[in-house]
């Protein structure tokens, strides 16, 4: 399910990222056309879109600023920590750009219509304590990648498939019957997987279970 590996910083510096470089965007219009563009931003848009599709669990640490594309790629990552000192703003508006990398329709799912159309139209901070209040993070913390890997080593603890087949059950976008439907294909994977039989037998003998993975 996941990797161990030693933490590393979240981004250069004091920030997570902070978009594309605006000192390049007047230059735009006269060195790309519009299908060149177009090709550029998909390759941007395809960073959140690999993210979406991961069956694995991806976690955010937010240590500091993540603006425009920067933010997006945090929003499509299935959970987030923040630091103190973090700060997510979708500011396209403000340099007379849409949310072109996923924040229109990934905040909106996260935190309400309503409220996200106030971040997007305004291009207003959303501070670390606002991130925790709206649900946009799960926690805040003074070192958010020690924290991130905690998190990590939660969920490593758990049944891997079910982890797995859980995150991707989970889509807005699905019906509640084609929800149901595709729980019963998921489920039966996870009634027929080994560490369902040692989580229940672990449970029934009162003790730890032990999967045996080898995550070195």
């Amino acid at each position: 399910m996941f990797e161990r590996s030693p933490p590393s910083p979240a981004g250069a510096e004091d920030g997570f990222c902070a978009g594309a470089d605006i000192t390049e965007m007047p230059n735009w219009r006269d060195e790309m056309t519009e299908e060149e563009y177009a090709g550029y931003l998909w390759s941007v848009q395809n960073v959140a879109r690999q993210l979406r599709r991961m069956e694995k669990p991806s976690i955010a640490a937010v240590g500091g600023p993540v603006v425009g594309a920067g933010c997006d790629f945090a929003l499509a990552c299935d959970l987030r920590i923040v630091g103190p000192d973090a700060i997510l703003r979708e500011g396209f508006v403000r340099v007379g750009l849409v949310p072109g990398d996923g924040g229109g329709w990934l905040l909106p799912r996260l935190i309400g219509e309503a409220k996200a159309k106030e971040y997007l139209l305004t291009g207003k901070d959303i501070t670390a304590a606002d991130a925790v209040d709206l649900g946009l993070a799960v926690d805040s913390a003074d070192e958010p990648v020690e924290h991130a890997y905690e998190l990590a080593e939660e969920l490593l603890e758990l049944p891997a498939l079910a982890v797995r087949r859980t995150n991707r059950l989970v889509d807005p976008e699905r019906s509640f019957e084609e929800y149901c439907e595709r729980a019963i294909a998921y489920q039966w994977e996870c009634v027929t997987d080994p560490e369902h039989r040692e989580a229940i037998e672990a449970f029934g003998e009162n003790r730890d279970p032990e999967f045996g993975r080898d995550y070195s």
